[in-house]
């Protein structure tokens, strides 16, 4: 009977964690689509306005420099990126999501003809809107031609 029990406390647990796990991919492609969106109206299109109604009013940045709430964030990256590069570029390689998180892996340029960067960019999202960002950059070293970097 102890066996009977146990396989049956076994068999729901493994139930349970299953559908606990279970992932919602339409919301996923949907918050892919936001985060390009963001990214692009962001960093191409430089449409400060617009983008700040894509941010959650709790949004958090953690690139150093770069303040912690909307209108910290894009006063740091008007001065500190676009104010140096005012024809930087980013170009969206891969897109992948899980949950609320969506990671875009970019190949950035700062100047027509720079060699460029790439770049991991992590996205959370709550309720349809940016709420917080990590990112990681590499110089693609001139030796190496960036294609092969993506």
């Amino acid at each position: 009977m102890k066996k009977k029990i146990l396989m049956l406390t076994l068999l729901i647990s493994a139930f349970t964690v299953a559908a606990q796990n279970k992932r919602n991919l339409a919301r996923e492609a949907k918050n892919k689509k936001i985060a390009a969106d963001f990214f692009i109206v962001f960093y191409n299109d430089k449409n400060m306005e617009k983008a700040k109604k894509m941010m959650h009013p709790d949004f958090i940045n953690h690139h150093p420099y770069s303040g912690k709430g909307i209108e910290a964030t894009v006063s740091a990256v008007q001065e500190h990126l676009f104010g140096k590069f005012p024809d930087f570029k980013v170009s969206i390689k891969r897109i992948a999501a899980e949950g609320d998180l969506v990671w875009i892996q970019s190949y950035t340029q700062d100047f027509p003809g720079d060699h460029g960067k790439m770049s991991m960019d992590i996205w959370r999202l709550r309720g349809g809107l940016i709420a917080e960002h990590w990112d990681i950059i590499q110089d693609i070293p001139n030796d190496i031609t960036p294609s092969s970097m993506y």
